[in-house]
């Protein structure tokens, strides 16, 4: 990987300031981005709320019974379905969107990863898919507002130059 340009840098701020005002939405192919070898990929995240459930069962087949054990099994499974795997994929979401926005690193490595689609919350009809899409020709092409960096001086400049056109 070669290194960032100063423009690949605006242009990530251009993406970290959309996404904090919540003009772009980072959307998760959960299929893609919840595997072995994601960055955000957390093995116990996954394997603990069906294993748990499944090494009880066996324990309470061989104690109690078969059929209270196989039970139990089917019980838990369909708890996890309804409630744990929506907290588990809150949990992906959060940990993807800290991931992302920590830095220009870690954005280029998710999105070359893939699982990732971006949207802007305006124009929902176009988004940028993971990684075929260009990340940063999206962001210039809806964002490039945000890639203007603001000093003091220019605030000066602009401030006279609004009293200019004012008198």
């Amino acid at each position: 990987m070669s290194k960032p340009s100063k423009a690949d840098y605006l242009i990530y701020k251009a993406l970290q300031t959309a996404i904090e005002k919540n003009q772009l939405r980072l959307y998760l192919d959960y299929g893609k981005i919840n595997r072995p070898g994601s960055p955000v990929y957390d093995v116990w995240e996954n394997l603990l709320p069906v294993l748990t459930p499944v090494v009880i069962g066996l324990i309470l087949i061989l104690t109690v019974s078969v059929f209270f054990g196989l039970a139990f099994i089917i019980a838990m499974i369909l708890v996890y379905i309804t409630y744990f795997k929506k907290r588990v994929d809150r949990y992906l979401i959060e940990r993807t969107k800290d991931y992302f926005m920590k830095s220009y690193d870690n954005c280029t490595t998710l999105w070359n990863f893939g699982g990732i689609v971006l949207v802007n919350a305006e124009d929902k009809k176009h988004g940028c898919v993971s990684p075929e899409g260009d990340w940063k020709e999206f962001v210039v092409k809806n964002f490039a507002d945000y890639m203007v960096t603001s000093t003091p001086e220019a605030k000066v400049t602009e401030e006279e130059n609004v009293k200019t056109a004012a008198e």
